[in-house]
Protein backbone atom coordinates (compact mmCIF):
# COMPACT_ATOMS: atom_id res chain seq x y z
CA UNK A 1 0.00 0.00 0.00
CA UNK A 2 1.61 3.10 -1.48
CA UNK A 3 -1.04 5.81 0.37
CA UNK A 4 -3.68 5.61 2.57
CA UNK A 5 -6.46 8.07 4.18
CA UNK A 6 -8.79 8.09 7.01
CA UNK A 7 -11.64 10.25 6.01
CA UNK A 8 -13.27 10.72 8.94
CA UNK A 9 -10.14 12.19 10.10
CA UNK A 10 -8.41 14.13 6.91
CA UNK A 11 -5.04 11.60 8.33
CA UNK A 12 -3.47 10.95 5.56
CA UNK A 13 -0.21 8.52 5.63
CA UNK A 14 2.27 7.08 3.15
CA UNK A 15 3.02 3.07 3.44
CA UNK A 16 5.72 1.64 1.75
CA UNK A 17 5.93 -2.14 2.60
CA UNK A 18 6.33 -1.84 6.04
CA UNK A 19 7.72 1.47 6.38
CA UNK A 20 5.43 4.19 7.02
CA UNK A 21 7.25 7.65 4.80
CA UNK A 22 4.83 9.99 5.71
CA UNK A 23 7.72 12.25 7.65
CA UNK A 24 10.55 11.10 5.60
CA UNK A 25 11.41 14.61 3.30
CA UNK A 26 10.50 14.35 -0.17
CA UNK A 27 14.44 13.49 -1.37
CA UNK A 28 14.69 10.65 0.95
CA UNK A 29 11.19 8.74 -0.60
CA UNK A 30 12.09 5.57 -2.54
CA UNK A 31 9.58 7.03 -4.93
CA UNK A 32 10.37 8.93 -8.53
CA UNK A 33 7.41 10.34 -10.23
CA UNK A 34 7.11 12.05 -14.16
CA UNK A 35 4.90 14.75 -14.27
CA UNK A 36 2.23 15.21 -16.95
CA UNK A 37 3.48 18.78 -17.80
CA UNK A 38 7.44 17.57 -18.07
CA UNK A 39 8.45 20.28 -14.49
CA UNK A 40 11.64 20.82 -15.97
CA UNK A 41 13.67 23.29 -14.39
CA UNK A 42 13.83 25.97 -17.42
CA UNK A 43 17.35 27.59 -16.47
CA UNK A 44 19.12 24.13 -15.91
CA UNK A 45 20.61 22.19 -18.47
CA UNK A 46 19.43 18.37 -19.84
CA UNK A 47 21.95 17.42 -17.84
CA UNK A 48 21.35 19.26 -14.85
CA UNK A 49 17.76 18.32 -15.13
CA UNK A 50 18.57 14.98 -14.91
CA UNK A 51 20.96 14.87 -12.52
CA UNK A 52 19.02 17.04 -10.37
CA UNK A 53 18.01 14.38 -8.06
CA UNK A 54 21.42 12.36 -7.67
CA UNK A 55 22.68 15.92 -6.39
CA UNK A 56 19.76 15.96 -3.98
CA UNK A 57 21.33 13.30 -2.33
CA UNK A 58 24.54 14.43 -2.46
CA UNK A 59 26.23 11.64 -4.26
CA UNK A 60 30.05 12.66 -5.77
CA UNK A 61 30.25 14.39 -8.99
CA UNK A 62 31.64 10.87 -11.13
CA UNK A 63 28.96 8.89 -9.65
CA UNK A 64 26.41 11.54 -10.83
CA UNK A 65 28.15 12.26 -14.45
CA UNK A 66 28.37 7.92 -15.04
CA UNK A 67 24.83 7.65 -13.97
CA UNK A 68 23.56 10.53 -16.05
CA UNK A 69 25.25 9.33 -18.82
CA UNK A 70 24.34 5.81 -18.94
CA UNK A 71 20.44 7.01 -18.71
CA UNK A 72 20.96 9.39 -21.22
CA UNK A 73 22.32 6.45 -23.72
CA UNK A 74 19.17 4.19 -22.67
CA UNK A 75 16.95 7.10 -23.99
CA UNK A 76 18.80 7.82 -27.09
CA UNK A 77 19.36 11.95 -25.66
CA UNK A 78 23.41 11.94 -25.34
CA UNK A 79 24.11 14.70 -27.51
CA UNK A 80 21.68 17.39 -25.56
CA UNK A 81 22.73 17.12 -22.14
CA UNK A 82 23.88 20.43 -22.71
CA UNK A 83 21.14 21.91 -24.01
CA UNK A 84 18.13 23.93 -22.09
CA UNK A 85 14.29 22.62 -22.14
CA UNK A 86 13.69 25.63 -24.52
CA UNK A 87 15.85 24.35 -27.12
CA UNK A 88 14.94 20.90 -27.49
CA UNK A 89 11.08 19.19 -29.03
CA UNK A 90 8.57 18.22 -27.06
CA UNK A 91 9.68 14.29 -27.25
CA UNK A 92 12.93 15.34 -26.21
CA UNK A 93 11.62 16.91 -23.08
CA UNK A 94 9.64 14.44 -22.19
CA UNK A 95 12.60 11.83 -22.32
CA UNK A 96 14.96 14.10 -20.18
CA UNK A 97 11.58 14.14 -17.47
CA UNK A 98 11.74 10.23 -17.70
CA UNK A 99 15.28 10.52 -17.37
CA UNK A 100 15.46 12.63 -14.52
CA UNK A 101 13.04 9.97 -12.61
CA UNK A 102 15.05 6.52 -13.71
CA UNK A 103 17.98 7.71 -12.31
CA UNK A 104 16.72 8.23 -8.94
CA UNK A 105 16.43 4.17 -8.32
CA UNK A 106 13.50 4.11 -6.42
CA UNK A 107 11.32 1.41 -5.25
CA UNK A 108 7.75 2.96 -7.22
CA UNK A 109 7.96 4.67 -10.27
CA UNK A 110 4.71 7.37 -10.69
CA UNK A 111 4.11 8.31 -14.09
CA UNK A 112 1.42 10.55 -14.96
CA UNK A 113 0.51 10.67 -18.54
CA UNK A 114 3.87 10.98 -19.22
CA UNK A 115 3.41 11.15 -23.26
CA UNK A 116 -0.10 12.31 -23.34
CA UNK A 117 0.86 15.76 -25.28
CA UNK A 118 3.21 14.04 -27.76
CA UNK A 119 1.87 13.73 -31.20
CA UNK A 120 1.02 10.11 -32.34
CA UNK A 121 4.20 8.91 -34.23
CA UNK A 122 6.30 10.16 -30.84
CA UNK A 123 3.58 8.64 -28.45
CA UNK A 124 3.86 4.88 -30.21
CA UNK A 125 7.77 4.96 -30.30
CA UNK A 126 8.10 6.38 -26.21
CA UNK A 127 5.46 3.90 -25.70
CA UNK A 128 7.58 0.60 -27.12
CA UNK A 129 10.53 2.35 -25.88
CA UNK A 130 9.01 2.26 -22.14
CA UNK A 131 8.10 -0.98 -22.57
CA UNK A 132 11.40 -2.39 -22.78
CA UNK A 133 12.65 -0.15 -20.38
CA UNK A 134 14.38 -2.71 -17.74
CA UNK A 135 14.27 0.09 -14.99
CA UNK A 136 10.50 0.38 -14.98
CA UNK A 137 10.13 -3.59 -15.47
CA UNK A 138 12.11 -4.34 -12.16
CA UNK A 139 10.46 -2.21 -9.26
CA UNK A 140 6.65 -1.34 -9.17
CA UNK A 141 5.35 1.29 -11.65
CA UNK A 142 2.31 2.88 -11.36
CA UNK A 143 0.90 4.81 -14.86
CA UNK A 144 -1.46 7.05 -15.28
CA UNK A 145 -3.02 7.38 -18.39
CA UNK A 146 -6.26 8.21 -20.60
CA UNK A 147 -5.28 5.84 -23.85
CA UNK A 148 -6.71 2.86 -23.82
CA UNK A 149 -3.87 1.47 -26.24
CA UNK A 150 -1.28 2.77 -23.52
CA UNK A 151 -2.65 0.66 -20.83
CA UNK A 152 -3.47 -2.69 -22.57
CA UNK A 153 0.57 -2.25 -24.28
CA UNK A 154 1.77 -1.58 -20.98
CA UNK A 155 -0.12 -2.50 -17.97
CA UNK A 156 0.34 -6.45 -16.40
CA UNK A 157 -2.36 -5.39 -14.30
CA UNK A 158 -4.89 -2.66 -15.57
CA UNK A 159 -7.20 -0.57 -12.84
CA UNK A 160 -10.02 0.93 -14.59
CA UNK A 161 -11.04 4.25 -12.54
CA UNK A 162 -15.10 5.80 -12.98
CA UNK A 163 -17.30 7.53 -10.70
CA UNK A 164 -15.43 8.14 -8.11
CA UNK A 165 -13.24 4.82 -7.35
CA UNK A 166 -12.02 1.58 -9.12
CA UNK A 167 -14.57 0.14 -11.52
CA UNK A 168 -12.31 -2.81 -12.57
CA UNK A 169 -8.99 -4.49 -11.89
CA UNK A 170 -7.25 -7.12 -14.33
CA UNK A 171 -5.07 -8.13 -16.44
CA UNK A 172 -5.48 -6.20 -20.07
CA UNK A 173 -6.54 -9.42 -21.74
CA UNK A 174 -9.60 -10.08 -18.89
CA UNK A 175 -10.19 -6.73 -18.39
CA UNK A 176 -11.12 -6.35 -22.48
CA UNK A 177 -12.53 -9.41 -22.89
CA UNK A 178 -14.76 -9.51 -19.69
CA UNK A 179 -15.41 -6.10 -19.01
CA UNK A 180 -17.67 -5.98 -15.66
CA UNK A 181 -19.45 -2.90 -16.86
CA UNK A 182 -20.56 -1.44 -19.87
CA UNK A 183 -18.44 1.82 -18.65
CA UNK A 184 -15.65 -0.27 -18.78
CA UNK A 185 -16.40 -1.77 -22.18
CA UNK A 186 -16.97 1.52 -23.39
CA UNK A 187 -13.56 3.07 -22.27
CA UNK A 188 -11.40 0.26 -24.12
CA UNK A 189 -11.14 -0.54 -28.22
CA UNK A 190 -11.34 2.42 -30.68
CA UNK A 191 -13.47 2.85 -32.59
CA UNK A 192 -16.37 2.23 -29.52
CA UNK A 193 -18.19 -0.51 -28.55
CA UNK A 194 -22.01 -0.37 -30.07
CA UNK A 195 -24.11 -0.14 -27.67
CA UNK A 196 -27.77 -0.97 -28.45
CA UNK A 197 -30.61 -0.05 -25.83
CA UNK A 198 -33.11 -3.31 -26.67
CA UNK A 199 -35.16 -5.99 -25.07
CA UNK A 200 -34.76 -9.99 -24.56
CA UNK A 201 -37.97 -11.26 -25.96
CA UNK A 202 -39.11 -15.09 -25.96
CA UNK A 203 -39.30 -18.03 -23.87
CA UNK A 204 -36.85 -20.32 -21.81
CA UNK A 205 -33.36 -20.40 -23.40
CA UNK A 206 -35.19 -19.51 -27.00
CA UNK A 207 -34.08 -15.70 -26.44
CA UNK A 208 -34.26 -12.86 -29.19
CA UNK A 209 -32.87 -9.34 -29.25
CA UNK A 210 -35.16 -6.86 -30.12
CA UNK A 211 -34.16 -3.12 -30.26
CA UNK A 212 -37.28 -0.69 -29.48
CA UNK A 213 -39.47 -0.33 -32.18
CA UNK A 214 -36.60 -0.67 -34.78
CA UNK A 215 -36.12 -3.32 -36.95
CA UNK A 216 -32.85 -4.31 -35.45
CA UNK A 217 -32.34 -7.51 -33.90
CA UNK A 218 -31.00 -11.15 -33.60
CA UNK A 219 -31.04 -14.65 -31.78
CA UNK A 220 -29.24 -14.69 -28.57
CA UNK A 221 -27.00 -17.90 -28.91
CA UNK A 222 -27.65 -20.65 -26.52
CA UNK A 223 -24.71 -20.27 -23.99
CA UNK A 224 -25.89 -16.93 -23.50
CA UNK A 225 -29.57 -16.99 -23.21
CA UNK A 226 -28.87 -20.14 -20.53
CA UNK A 227 -27.34 -17.08 -18.36
CA UNK A 228 -29.57 -14.94 -19.31
CA UNK A 229 -32.73 -16.61 -18.49
CA UNK A 230 -31.57 -17.29 -15.22
CA UNK A 231 -30.91 -13.34 -14.99
CA UNK A 232 -34.92 -12.83 -15.63
CA UNK A 233 -33.50 -9.35 -17.21
CA UNK A 234 -35.79 -8.22 -19.98
CA UNK A 235 -34.80 -4.65 -20.12
CA UNK A 236 -30.80 -4.83 -21.59
CA UNK A 237 -28.09 -3.07 -23.33
CA UNK A 238 -26.31 -4.83 -26.16
CA UNK A 239 -22.67 -4.47 -26.62
CA UNK A 240 -20.86 -5.30 -29.59
CA UNK A 241 -17.30 -4.65 -30.42
CA UNK A 242 -16.55 -2.68 -34.45
CA UNK A 243 -14.43 -6.05 -35.07
CA UNK A 244 -17.32 -8.05 -34.37
CA UNK A 245 -19.36 -7.00 -36.95
CA UNK A 246 -18.34 -8.18 -40.53
CA UNK A 247 -19.41 -6.17 -43.80
CA UNK A 248 -20.22 -8.83 -45.97
CA UNK A 249 -18.66 -8.64 -49.90
CA UNK A 250 -21.23 -9.70 -53.03
CA UNK A 251 -22.05 -13.46 -52.65
CA UNK A 252 -20.28 -14.42 -49.46
CA UNK A 253 -21.78 -16.12 -46.42
CA UNK A 254 -20.89 -16.07 -42.81
CA UNK A 255 -21.65 -19.00 -40.80
CA UNK A 256 -22.15 -18.58 -37.31
CA UNK A 257 -22.94 -14.84 -37.83
CA UNK A 258 -26.53 -13.61 -38.21
CA UNK A 259 -26.52 -10.89 -41.64
CA UNK A 260 -28.34 -7.92 -41.27
CA UNK A 261 -29.34 -5.04 -43.69
CA UNK A 262 -28.23 -1.78 -43.83
CA UNK A 263 -27.04 0.97 -45.64
CA UNK A 264 -24.14 3.44 -45.25
CA UNK A 265 -23.88 6.47 -43.42
CA UNK A 266 -20.65 7.34 -42.77
CA UNK A 267 -17.20 5.43 -44.18
CA UNK A 268 -13.85 6.42 -43.22
CA UNK A 269 -10.67 5.25 -44.76
CA UNK A 270 -7.72 5.39 -42.08
CA UNK A 271 -5.61 3.84 -43.85
CA UNK A 272 -4.48 0.26 -41.59
CA UNK A 273 -8.86 -0.03 -42.04
CA UNK A 274 -11.70 1.47 -42.55
CA UNK A 275 -14.42 2.70 -40.22
CA UNK A 276 -18.12 1.92 -41.46
CA UNK A 277 -21.04 3.60 -39.99
CA UNK A 278 -24.45 1.60 -41.51
CA UNK A 279 -27.63 1.85 -40.50
CA UNK A 280 -29.26 -1.37 -39.70
CA UNK A 281 -32.76 -1.32 -39.32
CA UNK A 282 -32.80 1.77 -37.74
CA UNK A 283 -30.08 1.67 -34.71
CA UNK A 284 -26.21 2.78 -36.15
CA UNK A 285 -23.82 -0.15 -36.09
CA UNK A 286 -20.10 0.77 -36.37
CA UNK A 287 -17.71 -2.06 -38.18
CA UNK A 288 -14.16 -2.51 -38.48
CA UNK A 289 -13.37 -2.88 -42.55
CA UNK A 290 -10.44 -4.16 -44.85
CA UNK A 291 -8.44 -1.11 -45.74
CA UNK A 292 -8.50 -1.88 -49.28
CA UNK A 293 -12.89 -1.26 -49.61
CA UNK A 294 -14.43 1.83 -50.28
CA UNK A 295 -18.37 2.16 -49.76
CA UNK A 296 -20.48 5.32 -50.82
CA UNK A 297 -23.27 7.34 -48.61
CA UNK A 298 -26.33 5.39 -48.63
CA UNK A 299 -24.74 2.09 -50.32
CA UNK A 300 -26.84 -0.87 -49.21
CA UNK A 301 -25.07 -3.61 -47.01
CA UNK A 302 -25.30 -6.73 -45.57
CA UNK A 303 -23.55 -6.89 -42.32
CA UNK A 304 -22.99 -10.30 -40.15
CA UNK A 305 -22.66 -10.39 -36.12
CA UNK A 306 -20.76 -13.01 -34.29
CA UNK A 307 -23.36 -13.20 -31.87
CA UNK A 308 -21.13 -15.28 -29.56
CA UNK A 309 -19.40 -12.12 -28.70
CA UNK A 310 -21.67 -10.33 -27.72
CA UNK A 311 -22.11 -8.37 -24.07
CA UNK A 312 -25.01 -7.94 -22.43
CA UNK A 313 -25.56 -5.33 -19.63
CA UNK A 314 -27.91 -4.38 -17.27
CA UNK A 315 -29.72 -1.15 -18.29
CA UNK A 316 -29.80 0.17 -15.32
CA UNK A 317 -26.87 -0.35 -13.60
CA UNK A 318 -24.60 -1.29 -16.56
CA UNK A 319 -23.66 -4.38 -15.03
CA UNK A 320 -22.41 -7.48 -17.52
CA UNK A 321 -25.00 -10.05 -17.19
CA UNK A 322 -22.80 -12.70 -18.58
CA UNK A 323 -20.48 -12.77 -15.58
Amino acid sequence: EIYQCDWSSDVCSSDLGDRDITALPPYKRPVAMTFESYALYPHLTVFENIASPLRAQRLNAAVIRSTVTDVAKLLRIETLLDRRPGEISGGQKQRTALGRTLVAKPQVFLLDEPISHLDAKIRHELRQQLRSLEELRRVATVYVTHDYAEALSLGDRIGVMGRGGLVQIGSARDVFKRPRTLFVAEHLGQPAINAVAARLAGDGTDLYVRAGNSGFGFPVVAEHAAVLARNGHAQVTVGIRPQHVKVLRNGEDAPGHHVIDGHVEIYEALGANGVLVADAGGINLTALTAPERDFAYRQPVRLALQTDAVFYFDSETGTNLLL
